[in-house]
């Protein structure tokens, strides 16, 4: 039904889990979609699987956009920082879109397909080790029983301007 009521060329964002629920959706989006129509993929995908499906797309001649997304639940607020991969001049399409969402200078074109995934999957592994960072400077702090700190005023204090700042 959402797919009749646009006109096209058309683009759907689909932003389901990675893996089997996106491949099912993307399938049957593909089934109801024309030549020069768009799927924009936001979820966590694993590059690999945007370079198939591109050519897979590709050959119905539907584009296939892979935007890595990342601002978890301030992303309302604040905005979506977002990582393009796919057809340049379709990425130009939809800037609109994506300039909309993000805030000033927090997206940007970087490549083929699967170069959108692929970055945000390097900045997820690069969050993954603040987090662990995080962590493990909490737990020496915690271990400093004399000083009886206060483990979440040092967090509060951190979370506005520190440069270890962090949602």
């Amino acid at each position: 039904d959402l797919v009749s009521h646009l006109k096209p060329p058309r683009g759907v964002w689909v932003m389901v889990p990675a893996g089997a629920p996106t491949e099912q959706t993307i399938k049957q989006l593909a089934e109801l979609m024309q030549a020069d129509d768009t799927i924009i993929d936001g979820g966590n995908t694993n590059f690999h699987d945007d370079v198939r499906r591109s050519a897979e797309l590709g050959a119905r001649k539907i584009h296939h956009v892979d935007a890595g997304t990342s601002g978890g639940v301030w992303g309302l607020k604040v905005g979506y920082c977002l990582m393009i991969g796919g057809e340049e001049p379709i990425f130009r399409r939809y800037e609109p879109i994506f300039k909309t969402l993000a805030p000033p200078q927090g997206y940007g074109y970087m490549g083929p397909s699967g170069a959108g995934h692929y970055v945000k999957m390097i900045h997820n592994g690069i969050e993954y080790g603040m987090m662990q960072a995080y962590a493990e400077g909490f737990a020496i702090l915690k271990r400093k029983k004399e000083f009886a700190l206060d483990l979440h005023q040092v967090a509060e204090i951190w979370r506005w301007g520190s440069v270890v700042r962090s949602w």
